[in-house]
């Protein structure tokens, strides 16, 4: 069974985040932030109106949180749009859990925008993120010594073998997916590393409402973000995401700069099954069926035509 962390209290959150932050957060309002889904969050609302975002794992893991906050560091020196970590306490010297505090960036998240998107706002939107994940993956992000060829070799056999497991592949269309990945392998060869996000859903993206509609300002929940291959980004939001708002794809992709070349499509092409096999492990330990369901059926749907 995993450790939970047993959320502070308000009271306790507003002693913790006058301390750390050397009374600059002296006499905060506190109130719960029930968005997030793998922290305790708490909106900190200063007498002078200024708003951060305190948060604390549900489920400690070791060196997460330092591993994050030296990515938050990166983040704010590449300048991609995030909010930004104002304060933070790792050795548990203020509360009993770690936590951090970052920037509260006003606005909602494209799930929740999505209807009051206009089309003009849907390619307003769909430039600037365009622009955002570029710079992201121009950063260089080497989190371990291993090619990524190599990683992604366990990584697809690793998922392939528990998605049997789990009864979303039988023996045929296991060996289905493992010729189909073969086929394409060596095309992984030489992958440079990049900073990738590994969670662009709409939740995940931050508009902002301003007097000539929305923008896009910044991304979300860098929990999973590692060092690899950027096209995983890009299969992922161009296949999954920005099919619920068509007005962003043309755009999107002029602003980014197309990928067409013919390793680049191999590595498409194992990524797309490889997302559908990591989502529905994924989803199913962290007890989200509807996105397992999501994954089971494209997965199906892949089978059906390879």
């Amino acid at each position: 069974m995993r450790t939970l962390t047993v959320p502070p209290s308000p009271d306790e959150v507003a002693q913790a985040a006058d301390e750390i932050s050397g009374g600059a957060l002296a006499r905060v309002r506190v109130e719960p932030w029930l968005r997030g889904r793998s922290h305790h969050a708490y909106l900190l609302t200063t007498p002078g109106g200024e708003q951060f975002l305190f948060k604390v794992h549900r489920r400690p893991h070791p060196g997460r949180m330092r591993r994050f906050l030296h990515l938050a560091e990166l983040l704010s020196a590449k300048r991609v749009p995030h909010p930004a970590v104002r304060w933070y306490d790792v050795d548990k010297r203020t509360l009993e859990v770690p936590y951090y505090i970052q920037d509260f960036i006003t606005g909602e998240d494209a799930a929740r925008s999505l209807g009051s998107l206009s089309f003009t706002d849907q390619h307003r939107v769909g430039e600037e993120l365009g622009t955002g994940l570029r710079t992201m993956h121009r950063v260089e992000y080497i989190d371990t010594p291993m090619p990524w060829s190599t990683e992604l070799d366990d990584r697809l056999r690793t998922r392939a073998a528990e998605c049997r497991f789990l009864d979303a592949l039988d023996q045929e269309s296991h060996a289905t997916v493992i010729e189909h990945y073969e086929e394409r392998r060596a095309a992984l060869e030489g992958v440079e590393r990049r900073l990738t996000h590994d969670d662009l859903n709409l939740a995940n993206l931050l508009l902002q409402r301003r007097s000539d509609g929305f923008h896009f300002v910044a991304f979300l929940d860098f929990e999973r973000a590692r060092g690899r291959d950027p096209l995983l980004d890009l299969v992922r939001i161009e296949s999954w995401t920005l099919p619920a708002c068509p007005g962003m794809i043309a755009p999107f992709r002029d602003t980014y700069a197309r990928v067409d070349d013919d390793p680049a499509r191999r590595r498409t092409e194992i990524y797309e099954v490889y997302l559908l096999l990591a989502g529905i492990v994924w989803y199913r330990s962290n007890e989200l069926p509807e996105r397992e369901r999501f994954c089971r059926d494209r997965l199906a749907e892949w089978l059906r035509t390879h």
